[in-house]
């Protein structure tokens, strides 16, 4: 799943199989860069600003950049949150991620990576599927690749 061949990008949710149709929403008052986890700002537009999952406001994946900085009512297009995508994510943590990730429902770090080291145990997550730590994917980024869905974890009661 990685190694020659694969483009690793510095930071992002990057889809590695076909992502659903991309959709356009008004953007906050943010700078959005392509990759970047978007929630709904809770006024019906699309932030980056949150740096953990909230299953109610998830909205999905930027699909390109958008810099609505200035106010100018632009619309971001987006990928719509599934439970299919496999993206690919680098890692932000203090370790390399290993073998012992895969199965982890994780947290993000910041809106363009994940913190392997924060199990999400109910609601909205980054399911880790598979893990990338070629030459190539150590070189791009320290930590390595995870490959994986998002998901939901209801808590069993």
């Amino acid at each position: 799943m990685g190694g020659e061949g694969v483009r690793y990008q510095a930071n992002g949710f990057y889809p590695i199989n076909e992502p659903p149709a991309r959709r356009y929403i008004l953007a906050d008052t943010d700078t959005i860069v392509k990759g970047d986890v978007l929630h709904d700002d809770g006024n019906g537009k699309a932030t980056n600003a949150v740096t953990s999952f909230d299953s109610a406001l998830l909205l999905g994946v930027a699909a390109a950049d958008c810099d609505n900085s200035g106010d100018d009512g632009l619309e971001v297009q987006y990928y719509p949150n599934d439970l299919k995508t496999q993206y690919r994510v680098p890692v932000a943590s203090n370790a390399a991620i290993t073998q012992t990730a895969i199965g982890l429902n994780v947290d993000m770090e910041n809106n363009d990576d994940i913190d392997i080291s924060d199990a999400v145990t109910t609601g909205a997550c980054f399911r880790i599927d598979a893990i990338d730590i070629s030459t190539l994917a150590i070189a791009a980024n320290t930590y390595g690749y995870a490959i994986g869905h998002f998901a939901n974890v209801v808590s069993e009661s």
